[in-house]
């Protein structure tokens, strides 16, 4: 990866961990801002030009899938931080990427990490089924019936409970 790329990717990260997808500044403390400050004045440079787009765009996910999907993006900024260690010398670089490849692990150790692993584990599995072959086929489609039930019945369990919700806030409006 060139400089420039790494840099670009540097620059967008970086954003998106200090502006994050909500109100980063309740959470992000003043020793971590002061880190990704000092790493954006070693990586971006003035006179670079970005293109305005993300290296990790907002998403319209619910909140069970949020947590899935902020897991691997935290992952993600974990292999991109390693990267970047494995690419300087300059201590001070060096130490604010520890730190904040730290406060990285450590909000997963307490917020992430349940069964998060096993279901990232469970989807690469089923990402790396060989749809092409034809036992495969013969297997999926005797199971068909059974996991068409099963999404069925958590695709009306969830829309009951939206209903129930609407119900809900309806009846407070009405009283």
């Amino acid at each position: 990866m060139d400089v420039l790329s790494r840099a670009v990717m540097c620059f967008c990260l970086m954003g998106w961990m200090t502006l994050g997808w909500s109100n980063a500044a309740q959470y992000t403390s003043i020793n971590m801002k002061s880190n990704i400050d000092k790493l954006k004045v070693h990586y971006i440079s003035k006179d670079q030009l970005f293109n305005g787009k993300p290296v990790f765009p907002k998403d319209t996910f619910e909140d069970s899938e949020r947590r899935v999907l902020m897991s691997v993006v935290l992952d993600v900024y974990r292999s991109i931080f390693s990267q970047m260690l494995n690419q300087t010398v300059d201590q001070e670089v060096i130490e604010s990427l520890k730190y904040v490849k730290g406060k990285i692990q450590d909000l997963q150790k307490h917020y992430f990490l349940k069964r998060i692993p096993e279901l990232r584990t469970h989807l690469q599995n089923l990402w790396a089924i060989k749809t092409s072959n034809t036992t495969v086929q013969g297997k999926a489609l005797s199971e068909f019936i059974t996991i068409y039930e099963k999404a069925s019945k958590l695709a009306h369990k969830k829309d009951n409970r939206r209903k129930r919700r609407q119900a809900q806030r309806l009846k407070s409006h009405i009283m």
